[in-house]
């Protein structure tokens, strides 16, 4: 628990311990006041702050359990404790104002004497001072906490000022005889004021109590995920409130193509504008990927090759007339067996035409998996022969600047040979390209021929280093 939460802990703890010593005092006072005035007023007003003590009882109780952090049986934490404590209240109130209602209606059939003094009023003065400002400090740490428990007690409080204010003028009507029927007036009057109070406070604590989500949050973290540039939407969203905390639950959609790195980025960048909300939100975040409208075809055939468990490269996608053709390189293991190789491909042509139905074909050259690191034998110096029929090749190139750098290694039984070319400036990139790729092909051929076990020849181009 950090030290934030600690403190906030300690200042509800703190205050309701005063409201409880602040409790007892007037409990003591109103009783003798409503023993020597026989008042049921003055009753009503004794019953009420007996009934404030014992909620405030369970309010510390309830605070020092739903203070404690979140255990293997509580993952959520026990703030929602306080709701149940401010339903408890809610009840002995309820049942109090049914007595007293009772006892009132029978005393305006029945009038009974009443005896008040200096005392008597004395009391219920002081008493509406004290509540005052307990009310007051409670309402201000509940605001601070987020308490239930203590804003409970904190319109209890605020109900006794207006209970006692109506209870001190029902006992003016009395001792000046203006009203016989005053006093039981007023402890119905009372009544009805405890039990208005208590509709709000049992609302939210049920609400709390059934997970109702707060008033206009759902609609604020919509709103905030949606301005997040990444995030194609919300696919669940959950959220469940306690007396002190939110809690968020929420799936987002992320466009497939993104890297790993990337969804948690985004997800991170969602959480960060949630808690921006209100600084007691929980949020758990998971991503799912998503096919988009933004996604090229060539990235659509990518996603299809990688949901299959293949590398792939080299996409190529053209349109002839109203058809569209792909050509793609894919990464696979065991190309030595050709019917098993061609099955595996076959498979993935048709899953490729399946999922993106306006390619009209497919086709797929096979290659060795890129990621795996081959253990090979430099044979260039026992290759003499080999190199020299490279140079009769490259010697008839006259787009060739310059040529060395020649590599032989064996890899595993096979040869692959590597050299560097130089090329004038004169020519373009593409240009350079096209004649690398011939070069290429005519070498693998001229060589293949002599040596059957040759695997590829590869040529890397460079500008020439003898232009001025």
């Amino acid at each position: 628990m950090n030290t934030t939460v600690e403190a906030l802990n300690k200042k509800k703890i703190g205050v309701a311990n005063i409201s409880m010593l602040a409790a007892v005092f007037i409990v003591l006072i109103k009783f003798f006041a409503s023993w020597i005035s026989g008042s049921i007023g003055v009753l009503s007003e004794l019953f009420h702050s007996g009934t404030d003590l014992i909620a405030t009882i369970a309010t510390i109780a309830s605070i020092r359990f739903s203070t404690k952090p979140p255990d293997e049986d509580h993952h959520y934490g026990h703030d929602k404790i306080e709701s149940f404590s401010a339903l408890f209240q809610v009840a002995i109130l309820v049942l109090m104002c049914a007595y007293l209602i009772y006892e009132s209606i029978d005393r305006i059939i029945n009038p009974v004497e009443i005896h008040l003094n200096i005392f008597v009023f004395t009391a219920i003065l002081i008493c509406i001072f004290i509540d005052y400002h307990r009310s007051r400090a409670l309402m201000k740490v509940a605001k601070e906490t987020k308490s239930q428990a203590l804003e409970a007690d904190s319109l209890h409080f605020s109900s006794d000022i207006y209970s006692s204010v109506v209870v001190l003028i029902g006992m003016i009507f009395t001792h000046f005889n203006i009203s016989k029927i005053a006093d039981p007036v007023s402890a119905i009057i009372v009544s009805v004021i405890i039990i208005y109070t208590t509709l709000s406070l049992s609302k939210k604590a049920i609400g709390s109590l059934l997970d109702r989500v707060p008033e206009g949050i759902e609609d604020e973290i919509r709103k905030r995920i949606k301005a997040i540039k990444g995030i194609e939407g919300i696919k669940t969203l959950r959220i469940r409130g306690s007396s002190t905390k939110i809690f968020v639950d929420m799936v987002i959609s992320i466009g497939r193509t993104k890297s790993f790195s990337m969804m948690h980025e985004l997800a991170d960048a969602a959480e960060k504008s949630i808690r921006e909300i209100a600084d007691n939100i929980d949020v758990v975040i998971h991503s799912e990927p998503v096919e988009t409208n933004s996604e090229t075809l060539n990235e659509k055939i990518r996603m299809v090759v990688n949901d299959r468990g293949f590398k792939c490269h080299d996409i190529f996608s053209h349109r002839i007339n109203n058809e569209i053709f792909s050509e793609l390189h894919v990464e696979i293991e065991n190309t030595n067996d050709l019917i098993k190789a061609h099955d595996v491909i076959s498979e993935l042509e048709d899953r490729i035409l399946e999922k993106i139905p306006i390619i009209s074909k497919v086709k797929i050259h096979l290659d060795e998996p890129s990621e795996i690191l081959f253990d090979t034998i430099d044979i260039t110096e026992m290759s003499n022969d080999l190199i020299a029929n490279i140079h009769k090749v490259l010697e008839t190139e006259k787009k060739i600047e310059d040529y060395g750098d020649i590599k032989v290694v064996n890899s595993a039984g096979k040869i692959r040979v590597s050299l560097n070319c130089c090329f004038r400036s004169e020519y373009s990139f593409d240009e350079v390209h096209d004649i690398v790729t011939i070069l290429e092909s005519r070498l693998y051929l001229h060589l293949k021929e002599l040596y059957p076990n040759l695997s590829n020849v590869i040529i890397h181009a460079e500008p020439s280093k003898n232009e001025t």
